[in-house]
């Protein structure tokens, strides 16, 4: 018996042409997610081209690898991260490791583990404090860096979440809510929570009233930017949304107090 080859012959114009016959496509399947657990790494290098194996190491095994030229001084404050390495391979000395180190460890709200990559050199006159941290002589093999790396973050506590927070000139408090202007978010316990625009302008005109009742008229007003009440429950109903989002009972209110006939304000 002849074997199969996986071709059809057909006759077209007196010629017998090979035709490929494609296999089936598989039934389509979700993709895996290879990566359940990812811890994010913020690696500070003057010339990252020099730390590029180390940065595909980690990015291969599931950690998110942020790669910045220098030190600015409100990462610790805008990201959440779980270890820092810090490249002196190349330029590093004694002096601008201790000015480093002391620096880190007075903006850090919490105890991040900091991985340092030093040359040999700077290695072979090290001394005091500096023999206390985590050092790593750099090139090294990427396999070592990262066992280091992986030893370093399952010896440390999981960092708090925080999400990015806007400048203090842009952030509002009211209660255990925040609000960010720049961003139109607002946040509670560091979690957001997502509100629609007319929700957040609602919400950002009762704070920014400092407690004094706003009535439906002048939301109407400024936010629909219409004069129409008669019979419009409009802002009603937006509210009530809001409050859902919030958390928060009309009956026992901690965000938004209904003042019966004229409007609302915030709660004390």
């Amino acid at each position: 018996m002849q074997k199969q080859t996986g071709q059809v012959k057909i006759n077209l114009s007196g010629r017998r042409l090979p035709l490929r016959v494609k296999p089936a496509l598989a039934d389509s399947t979700p993709l895996v997610d290879n990566c359940p657990v990812t811890r994010r790494v913020i690696l500070i290098s003057p010339m990252p081209g020099q730390v590029h194996e180390l940065v595909k190491a980690l990015t291969d095994s599931c950690f998110d690898v942020l790669v910045f030229h220098r030190w600015e001084p409100d990462l610790h404050e805008r990201l959440v991260f779980d270890l820092l390495i810090y490249d002196l391979s190349v330029a590093g000395t004694i002096d601008a490791f201790a000015g480093i180190s002391s620096r880190l460890n007075r903006e850090a709200e919490y105890a991040t583990p900091c991985l340092y990559l030093v040359g040999e050199k700077m290695i072979g006159s090290a001394s005091g404090p500096m023999l206390q941290e985590e050092l790593l002589v750099w090139p090294a093999r990427p396999q070592e860096a990262l066992y280091r790396v992986q030893r370093m973050i399952g010896n440390s506590p999981a960092a708090p979440k925080r999400g990015f927070l806007p400048q203090e000139g842009q952030r509002i408090a009211f209660k255990d809510l925040w609000l960010d202007r720049e961003r139109m978010s607002v946040h509670r316990n560091n979690d957001r929570i997502h509100l629609t625009k007319t929700e957040y302008d609602l919400l950002l005109k009762l704070i920014d009233a400092k407690g004094a009742v706003i009535s439906r008229e002048e939301m109407l007003s400024d936010i629909w930017e219409t004069d129409f009440t008669g019979g419009s429950n409009v802002v009603d109903v937006h509210i009530k949304s809001l409050r859902k989002k919030l958390g928060d009972n009309a009956a026992s209110p901690q965000y938004i107090v209904t003042v019966r006939g004229v409007g609302y304000r915030l709660a004390d």
